[in-house]
Parts: C-alpha cells; sequence; structure tokens
C-alpha cells in the first residue's frame, strides 16, 4: 500500500509560531483485516452548519488475491477475515447506531439502514457506508 499511496512531506516555513498543539484522535480499535484498506473515513454534511454531523461515511476496499494463492497462507503477518468485518469493534469508545449502504457518492442508499455492525465484502470491492456514531 505504501507504493500506491506514498507519505507526502511538505516543507514548511518556520517564520511564525507554532500553533497549539491538537489533542491526536484515534478512532480505530485496532488495525482493519489484512484484507481490507480504509479509503475513506469523514464526517458528512450536518443540516445545520451551526452543529457537527452525527454519520460518517466510511468507504472499504477489499483487497483481491491472485487465484494461485492458499487461503491458509497469504504470506502476511497477520490474518484475513474472508471478506467480514464487524464494525461495532473496530471503533475504540464508539458504538455504531446505525449501519446503511450507499451508492459511491453517498447520494443513494442500496439497502435500508440496519442495526447489524456485520458486513461482508466480495475480493477487489469497494463499497461505501453511512454510519451513526456515539
Amino acid at each position: 500500500m505504501y507504493l500506491n499511496a506514498p507519505v507526502l512531506a511538505l516543507p514548511v516555513a518556520k517564520r511564525q509560531p507554532p500553533a497549539p498543539g491538537l489533542r491526536s484522535f484515534h478512532p480505530l480499535a485496532s488495525s482493519p483485516p489484512c484484507d481490507f484498506h480504509l479509503l475513506n473515513l469523514r464526517m458528512l454534511q450536518a443540516e445545520d452548519d451551526t452543529l457537527p454531523s452525527a454519520e460518517v461515511a466510511l468507504i472499504l476496499h477489499r483487497k483481491g488475491f491472485d487465484c494461485g494463492l492458499e487461503a491458509k497462507n497469504l504470506g502476511f503477518n497477520c490474518t484475513t477475515s474472508q471478506g467480514k468485518v464487524a464494525l461495532g469493534s473496530l471503533f475504540h469508545g464508539l458504538d455504531v447506531g446505525f449501519l446503511q449502504p450507499t451508492s459511491l457518492t453517498l447520494l443513494y442508499p442500496l439497502a435500508s439502514p440496519s442495526n447489524s455492525t456485520d458486513i461482508y465484502l466480495e475480493p477487489m470491492e469497494v463499497a461505501t457506508f453511512r454510519l451513526r456514531l456515539g
């Protein structure tokens, strides 16, 4: 993944005094399974601009592997989940209120909202979900 998304180091002029540091925020309790890549996790725009939105967009990609590889030994130091992820245990200190699969643009719901936080993706599938975290 480093070759696909290298780290961008942006130089900054040190003419201004440093801004006060922000508190770090680590929403994930653990890394996603090896066969999943978290493409984006972002807040959605709220109806009222003065309040933060209660919903987030989660875009996941399940990687595909060569058919010649055995499912039990993919050469990783971690295990795959065979396409299953429990989003309820993925976030640290945040409960998933509801989960709704949507189109990649988040404009069209693909299914009704669900209280179940377990999802399944086929290899090489990209999926977008609307979540309410609390």
